[in-house]
């Protein structure tokens, strides 16, 4: 079977080489084939040496029945074809294509301890990124040219999960068992219940996670990540009727028109007192001539809050908003929840742990906290932690980007691969009781 060229180092060379594969041949979610195909690799070789240690993958760690808007099996086969032409096994392209994409890696420590999930999130966004020379992957060559890219530092996180594990594979000086979950489709929220309804969070007593970046300068490290937001996405389409804009328009009935109200509706809804809110519309399409009233639009928003009832409360006022619009115009209008995760608030036994593993990783300012003021899926495995009676956090390790997350100049510093790696690696060898 054809195998990757990977980095075979736990350094910060695999650190790196990792980060830049990944980087260049980026994908979106549920359609990471080639992320999946080499963490498949790197892991599936450290089972063959360590018989121990538990690797499972595709439809044994996600349940694709419970994903709305599950990529359909002609883009799941292009995307395989895709990441063909990067090298990538037919045989295991197809097999994770139909499969799908997550990855799940147990190892015991030489002592007996708590089950501790680690998350590493590994899809990319539709941005097309900067070609501008002062753009490190575009001068170093690993920028991604297919119109997507790794706009929020995933495939930093992804390389930390890899060398991670290579790391614990080969020196078991820790109590318990590490369970690192390499998990597809965050940035729409999908990914983190699709697994957590295959049983993947099952046992599990304390969970990290971390982000990249989120505006904190390289050597800067916190905690915990408080301001992580709820949300809830949704698309909705009006349907009206075709007419001659001139000739006859009594008879249309605009679905633009609708979409456009409703779209300024969601966007002028008042916001909760209870804390900070969010309305977006990211995507609006419709119609086909400026002379015939369209009759069908379609878009997709969402709505955010850092308290659960109240991105709620906004959803619902949204959804109130595209039915009025609908009625407005003479339309009918159909509205789908695409996707929906929680906010939370850290364990602040994790939190301690974290700080205290937190002062010896190479970092010259440690935090115990620093707002994130954007949303993570994330949220859903550590509540569901909580509420086994287990404790959670979300770390964060400064990247000094040039661009904020989302841009076409998002980047990370690569000195914040070792920081991340080293950090969760001493959390994890903490002395347990």
């Amino acid at each position: 079977m054809t195998r990757l060229d990977l980095p075979e180092d736990a350094g910060r060379e695999a650190l790196v080489g990792f980060r830049r594969l990944l980087h260049r041949h980026c994908e979106v979610a549920f359609t990471e084939i080639y992320a999946a195909a080499l963490i498949r690799q790197v892991l599936g070789d450290l089972t063959t040496a360590h018989p121990d240690i538990d690797l499972r993958a595709g439809a044994d760690v996600l349940r694709a029945d419970a994903v709305i808007n599950y990529p359909d099996a002609a883009a799941r086969k292009a995307a395989a074809e895709r990441a063909i032409g990067f090298g990538v096994d037919a045989v295991l392209a197809t097999q994770i294509a139909s499969e799908g994409t997550a990855v799940v890696l147990d190892i015991p420590g030489n002592s007996p301890g708590p089950l501790v999930g680690l998350r590493f999130d590994i899809d990319g966004l539709p941005v097309v990124e900067s070609t501008d020379p002062a753009h490190l992957p575009t001068r170093e060559g690993f920028a991604c040219t297919d119109g997507v890219m790794h706009a929020c530092g995933h495939d930093g996180h992804t390389a930390m999960g890899l060398v991670l594990a290579r790391r614990l594979a080969a020196d078991r000086d820790f109590a318990g068992t590490v369970r690192l979950i390499f998990q597809p489709a965050e940035e729409s929220v999908r990914g983190a219940t699709a697994m957590i309804a295959a049983g993947v969070a099952d046992g599990i007593a304390e969970f990290y996670g971390l982000h990249l970046g989120e505006s904190l300068p390289l050597g800067t490290i916190a905690a915990c990540g408080p301001g992580l937001m709820a949300t809830v996405k949704f698309q909705a389409t009006m349907h009206g009727a075709n007419a001659h804009a001139a000739g006859s328009p009594q008879l249309g009935r605009n679905a633009v028109a609708a979409a456009a109200t409703a779209v300024l509706g969601i966007l002028a809804l008042s916001r909760d007192a209870r804390g900070n809110t969010v309305t977006n519309v990211g995507r609006i399409e419709g119609g086909a001539s400026a002379n015939t009233i369209p009759d069908r639009c379609h878009f997709t928003a969402e709505v955010r809050s850092v308290h659960s009832d109240a991105c709620d409360d906004l959803f619902t006022r949204a959804e109130a908003a595209v039915a009025g619009a609908a009625a407005m115009w003479g339309c009918t209008s159909q509205l789908q929840v695409t996707s929906r995760c929680r906010t939370f608030t850290a364990s602040e036994e994790a939190v301690e742990i974290a700080y205290g593993a937190a002062h010896d990783v190479g970092a010259t300012t440690v935090l115990r906290s620093s707002p994130m003021n954007a949303s993570d899926d994330l949220a859903e495995w550590a509540l569901e932690t909580q509420q086994d009676g287990g404790i959670a956090t979300f770390l964060i390790v400064g990247a000094s980007s040039p661009g904020p997350h989302h841009s076409p100049t998002f980047d990370v510093a690569e000195d914040a691969l070792t920081i991340g790696a080293d950090w969760l690696e001493a959390i994890v060898r903490r002395q347990r009781r």
